[in-house]
């Protein structure tokens, strides 16, 4: 596995997100208590909460997640899908198993840092821009010219990170 580079913003927010009095930063929801949490839950909810064990779950997620993940999907079972702890962990492992020394990955910048970093510690990448001029949107013609025979990965990803938009269909 080749060494990975710095991630720059995570080593940043390692050392001042918890630390500063004001932060304006964060891309994330805003947490809230299990108390306010559970507020909003039905008895039911509320009772599946109380009685739940704390541990490890199955290899590809919990039954019951991949479930209700599948579920939004017109063509999925539960056997198509694989969980993971964080959107970090889903990105190394995707592009670990995507990419080689002999591909090539496309990714719109600006972006939340391992969507770049990850492709480029295993092969070359071409960022688009998004067009900050236009409420940052995608010329998705810049993205259809930016691919070669080798291209294995297009990372597009809305809501965006770290700019909010949201593409309209006839963006």
């Amino acid at each position: 596995m080749p060494t990975l580079p710095d991630f720059r913003l995570e080593t940043h927010f390692s050392k001042w997100e918890f630390k500063a009095t004001h932060h304006m930063t964060a891309s994330d929801a805003e947490s809230i208590s299990m108390r306010d949490l559970l507020a909003m839950a039905s008895p039911e909810e509320q009772a599946a909460f109380e009685t739940l064990r704390l541990g490890y779950t199955e290899t590809f997620g919990a039954p019951d997640l991949r479930e209700a993940v599948a579920g939004m999907y017109l063509r999925q079972s539960p056997a198509d899908i694989l969980c993971f702890a964080g959107a970090s962990e889903g990105i190394f492992a995707a592009n670990n198993v995507i990419l080689d020394a002999d591909s090539h990955a496309i990714v719109v910048t600006p972006n939340y840092q391992s969507h770049e970093t990850l492709p480029l510690a295993i092969c070359e990448a071409t960022g688009v821009p998004l067009d900050p001029d236009d409420s940052w949107s995608l010329d998705i013609d810049r993205i259809g010219d930016a691919i070669r025979p080798n291209t294995r990965l297009v990372t597009i990803n809305f809501p965006h990170n770290p700019t909010g938009t949201i593409l309209t269909i006839d963006r």
